[in-house]
């Protein structure tokens, strides 16, 4: 039995991430990522057992990235403007700057794929976010005429779509853009 050289391992999951960007996670075959990584298919299954258990090892390393990098800077004891445009920030910039990720987490959410555990997980990672906008509410901030699910899910929507257009070159954003579509999600949560 060959031994596993780890570093293989990025190599996979950066070129899956590259196929699933371009194709989808249902046009994404071993064959394809051996392919696209220069490995030999067959090398492949030396790291995993098929594609499923790449996508849910893939998407369990993105994951606990992704949940740092949305709290990064963030702390509890900021104001809530502050503490807002920090986690608003940190959301655009991992879109941007992490989209083939981005775009992979966001389809294994929605696929036959993701497990309850993992769903669990990823309702977990949005659970800071809901806080700091029940945070805002009690604070008497953010509009009471809405729950919190909706608020998260218009603000999110909102940074997704700025950030797809922008890495589409579609419409660039700049620190002048990126302040103004704060300032709209801030108008919308506190109405």
């Amino acid at each position: 039995m060959r031994s596993k050289d780890y570093d293989k391992i990025g190599i996979i999951y950066a070129a899956a991430l590259r196929l699933i960007h371009a194709d989808g996670i249902a046009g994404l075959t071993m064959a394809k990522i051996a392919k696209v990584s220069g490995m030999a298919t067959g090398t492949l299954y030396i790291y995993f057992k098929n594609k499923e258990d790449l996508i849910n090892a893939l998407y369990r390393k993105l994951e606990n990235e992704s949940l740092e990098r949305f709290l990064e800077g963030y702390s509890k004891d900021m104001p809530f403007r502050e503490a807002l445009k920090q986690v608003w920030m940190n959301y655009l910039k991992h879109r941007i700057e992490h989209h083939e990720a981005s775009v992979f987490l966001e389809q294994y959410y929605r696929s036959p794929y993701i497990t309850t555990q993992h769903k669990r997980i990823a309702e977990q990672m949005k659970s800071p976010v809901h806080q700091l906008i029940a945070r805002g509410k009690e604070e008497g901030v953010v509009r009471r005429d809405a729950d919190e699910q909706i608020l998260f899910l218009a603000m999110l929507g909102f940074i997704r779509e700025l950030a797809d257009e922008h890495v589409d070159g579609v419409y660039v954003l700049d620190n002048n853009k990126i302040d103004k579509a704060f300032q709209l999600s801030w108008d919308m949560l506190t109405g």
